[in-house]
């Protein structure tokens, strides 16, 4: 019994052994070419999310300055201030996020990831000019209906 456990096997590499890992070598190469395939979809989503995000706070800020009574910038263009319906919005920059605030309460995050917003106002437009962490400038112009009185 003894010499039946002692028994060395000195077979050396078999034909059956090389084809089975080759087999979990073609398995595993083809779940890498299928997360290369995943990926390219996935990044092209992040890079429209950003523009997605920059047309969903244009079209918020334009709904907003529909109907103004007054409207003002502050902090050296860096924050906006009017009064329409809701009462008075306050949308400037908090850091890295441009945000809105009605009668002076609240943070609704409007458009994120920003490095610098200036706010300029021209007779009936307001400018927007937003840089982005990645240097990228993004601008927008909007009209602002102010009411007659």
């Amino acid at each position: 019994m003894h010499r039946l456990l002692k028994r060395n096997n000195e077979l050396g590499y078999s034909l059956l052994e090389s084809i089975f890992q080759l087999l979990i070598l073609g398995i595993f190469l083809q779940f890498v070419i299928l997360f290369f395939y995943w990926k390219a979809p996935i990044e092209r989503q992040f890079e429209d999310y950003y523009a997605t995000e920059w047309e969903l706070f244009g079209i918020e800020l334009q709904s907003l300055l529909i109907d103004v009574e007054e409207f003002n910038t502050l902090v050296g263009n860096r924050t906006i201030s009017f009064i329409n319906d809701r009462g008075v919005i306050e949308i400037g920059q908090l850091d890295s996020v441009i945000r809105k605030r009605v009668n002076n309460t609240g943070h609704v995050p409007l458009y994120t990831n920003i490095r610098q917003a200036i706010f300029t106002h021209e007779d009936d437009e307001l400018l927007v000019e937003v840089l982005m962490r990645d240097g990228k400038i993004r601008e927008r112009r909007f009209v602002i209906g102010l009411r007659q009185e």
